[in-house]
């Protein structure tokens, strides 16, 4: 009882820490979300930066990098959009997210790549991310094409289309993990199809 009474305790003066850093850092989302530019862009990475690599998923503390839930669906937003400022501004922070807000920015990544492939490739690759994080941007789906299985294959085999039109050389590690990743999707997607199907019958 007295070690998760201490765990909690520690938890809570975290969040009390937190709180006017992460004001702090609102104020710098916000003006980077008022105008999402290059020049905006590196005016929050120099005041974020440096926390941003230290968040940890589930860790308290990213309270005081991450955006507000308002301003988060700001800055999905702008990423479905194909604006790249705003998908290198989440890729600064995208540790500091968790759960839904994770998934948030996976969805918003996926439409990004539809918008800007070229430049989601070179970006994933500069920061160094990793596959099972390129594969969750890839193969989640917007919200809208959740009970409609249709929509979801037409989806998934037009991102392989777009990704088999890559020619750059120096991202074809990417590319064929990428279509590896769809392609199994594609296939998930099928076989739910069938099942739908034999049901309804």
């Amino acid at each position: 009882m007295k070690k998760y009474k201490k765990r909690y305790l520690i938890l809570l003066l975290l969040f009390f820490v937190c709180l006017p850093a992460n004001a702090n850092c609102s104020a710098h989302w916000a003006q980077f979300l008022k105008q999402p530019d290059k020049k905006a862009l590196v005016v929050l990475e120099k005041s974020i930066a440096v926390q941003a690599q230290r968040c940890n998923w589930g860790d308290p503390s990213n309270l005081a990098v991450a955006p507000t839930e308002k301003q988060d669906l700001q800055l999905f937003h702008l990423i479905s959009t194909g604006n790249r400022p705003a998908f290198q501004a989440a890729l600064l922070v995208h540790k500091c997210w968790d759960g839904g807000e994770l998934e948030d920015f996976y969805i918003s990544a996926g439409i990004f790549f539809e918008k800007q492939s070229l430049v989601f490739l070179q970006l994933v690759k500069k920061n160094a991310i990793t596959y099972a994080e390129i594969e969750s941007m890839l193969t989640m789906l917007p919200l809208d094409t959740t009970d409609d299985i249709d929509r979801q294959i037409f989806v998934v085999k037009n991102r392989i289309k777009i990704l088999k039109e890559i020619g750059d050389e120096s991202l074809s590690e990417i590319k064929i993990k990428g279509l590896s990743f769809l392609e199994k999707e594609k296939d998930n997607l099928y076989k739910t199809a069938e099942e739908l199907k034999k049901n309804r019958q």
